[in-house]
């Protein structure tokens, strides 16, 4: 668990205040969560709804240089305006539905108790086979779910680039961040495909480069 404190830092906290009005997403506090007693990784993000919203930085983004902070935070708040959260959230909701939507067929058809030999469905028996069925079903829907994830991202990172209009820092700063997060700069494609929830940093950075970013056609 981390513990949190307000950024002192009376400049950065009005240019960060100021950055979440322009993107239609405003905070009541720029917090500071001391992440880096467990990570080296450097994050952000926005919690609480309404008036109790907040800003949260990590201690390990801090020490990078201003520019980057913003960014990061601007990806951030773009994840807020388009209700990332929430959306995920009932994405979730819905794959649990169907989780439990496929044991009530399996374990109606009687298959379940015949294979595993159970008297029942009290049987403890049935028990690890249900599990087998609830990890095949989520393998099977995993790589929809990290498709989604990569959209989300780079949706946040487009509105990071329109709202702060610096796609040079934003090229630098996604540098940077797949080097000190230990990002894998060049995925297997399948396993991209299938396990990667954020974008390939090549994919990230082509945002800004390839005509994607504020500047581009």
């Amino acid at each position: 668990f981390n513990r949190f404190s307000p950024l002192d830092d009376p400049p950065l906290v009005r240019e960060l205040k100021a950055l979440a009005d322009r993107a239609g997403v405003p905070v009541k506090e720029v917090l500071v969560a001391d992440a880096s007693r467990r990570t080296t990784k450097e994050n952000a993000y926005v919690s609480g709804f309404g008036r109790t919203r907040r800003l949260v930085l990590h201690d390990t983004l801090l020490r990078r240089d201003r520019e980057e902070v913003i960014l990061v935070t601007a990806h951030e708040l773009g994840h807020r305006k388009h209700r990332h959260v929430e959306m995920g959230i009932l994405l979730g909701a819905a794959g649990a539905a169907l989780a439990v939507v496929v044991l009530w067929l399996v374990l109606r058809s009687g298959t379940a108790a015949a294979a595993a030999r159970a008297t029942g469905l009290a049987d403890p028996r049935l028990l690890p086979l249900l599990l087998l069925v609830v990890s095949l079903l989520s393998l099977a829907i995993q790589p929809v779910g990290n498709w989604v994830s990569r959209r989300f991202e780079t949706e946040a990172d487009r509105f990071a680039l329109r709202v702060t209009g610096d796609s040079e820092t934003y090229v630098e700063t996604e540098r940077g961040l797949a080097l000190r997060n230990r990002s894998d700069l060049d995925p297997n494609p399948l396993a991209y495909r299938l396990l990667f929830t954020h974008p390939a940093p090549a994919e990230r950075v082509a945002l800004a480069t390839e005509g994607d970013g504020p500047n581009g056609s």
